[in-house]
């Protein structure tokens, strides 16, 4: 695959996945204005960017694949010689018009003890919008035991053993392995993950047609301590109100996998933002505002709901300006390359 050099040294517009769910509805389409495919639905998520055999994303100005431009040009894409055979994040955007099931991921240990086809999965969710007393599901209720869990799964009561949390938008939580938890009915998600399609269903609201239901793995890999799962934290409703600069940088996650941060710029400011380059590549997610990014002297527009990669060969730093109602990115860094 012949390409100037110099596309790899500007931002990349991706063009998403759409994955059909039975909780999915229509604010990709109306609030994050995607390009919905016609018929089928309803369409629950946007696979941003992933190179995940189960749904790949492009780059919207050469319609590529992500993964195949990334393994023709590791270089010039992750700053390494030679590419992973699978990109090891995936971001989604997510409408959850319904309750998704009740469910849990394995981490990676688990995965290749069992000989799993696909790797384990840490997740976070940054909450983009959420209806008027929001909650999600994360975690059991103090003192919940194995047992009965057990017991419950089989009597289908397991709801009253689940831990509800309020949301409001701007709430960013952390999903670590063995997590139970669900997305509830009106709530908008930014959520970035390993690149894994792992999902273990304890509970599916009794939905019809009825979805396998995996209560052996539930109970191998579920977290039963509440106390061992991470605290949610509460960004400021609008970027930039709290903020002494043009600019405010705030890391809402790091572990193992990938480093989350958000940059906020104040309404109607410009700003420099050095965090954004970075040696292996930078994914960027707009989830608040809008504005531009000035990259070399070209100009892109920013809106809610796109996501961007910017590529190793990106070195130059780019200014932000954002628009009257500020500018919020997620700025997500792999930290297995």
């Amino acid at each position: 695959m012949s390409i100037d050099p110099d596309f790899f040294r500007k931002p990349l517009l991706m063009q998403p996945h759409f994955s059909e769910r039975p909780w999915g509805g229509e604010r990709l389409r109306t609030t994050l204005q995607k390009d919905l495919p016609t018929g089928g639905g309803p369409f629950g998520e946007s696979w941003e960017l992933s190179d995940h055999p189960d749904g790949r994303s492009l780059v919207a100005a050469t319609g590529t694949p992500f993964g195949d431009l990334l393994r023709s040009h590791p270089r010039e894409m992750i700053g390494r010689a030679h590419a992973p055979e699978k990109y090891p994040l995936l971001v989604k955007y997510i409408d959850a018009a319904g309750d998704l099931s009740v469910q849990v991921h394995p981490d990676d240990a688990w995965c290749e003890r069992n000989n799993h086809p696909d790797r384990g999965k840490s997740e976070c969710w940054y909450i983009m919008d959420v209806k008027e007393g929001g909650e999600v599901i994360c975690g059991f209720l103090a003192g919940v035991r194995r047992d009965e869990l057990q017991q419950a799964l089989s009597e289908g009561k397991i709801a009253s053993l689940l831990a509800r949390v309020p949301i409001n938008r701007g709430h960013f939580l952390a999903i670590p392995p063995g997590t139970v938890h669900a997305m509830l009915a009106g709530t908008l998600v930014c959520e970035i993950q390993q690149s894994s399609n792992t999902t273990f269903r304890l509970y599916d609201w009794d939905r019809e047609p009825a979805r396998e239901i995996h209560v052996e793995q539930s109970l191998q890999v579920s977290q039963f301590d509440p106390l061992k799962l991470p605290n949610m934290v509460q960004t400021t409703p609008v970027p930039g109100a709290f903020a002494l600069k043009d600019i405010h940088e705030t890391v809402l996650l790091q572990n193992e996998f990938f480093q989350v941060k958000m940059l906020d710029v104040s309404p109607d400011r410009n700003a420099v933002a050095d965090a954004i380059p970075c040696s292996s590549g930078t994914i960027l997610n707009v989830v608040l505002g809008s504005g531009t990014m000035q990259v070399d002297g070209d100009s892109f527009e920013l809106k809610t709901g796109q996501t961007w990669y910017c590529p190793a060969k990106m070195t130059s730093i780019p200014e932000l300006k954002a628009g009257r109602s500020g500018l919020r990115l997620l700025r997500t860094i792999s930290l297995e390359i």
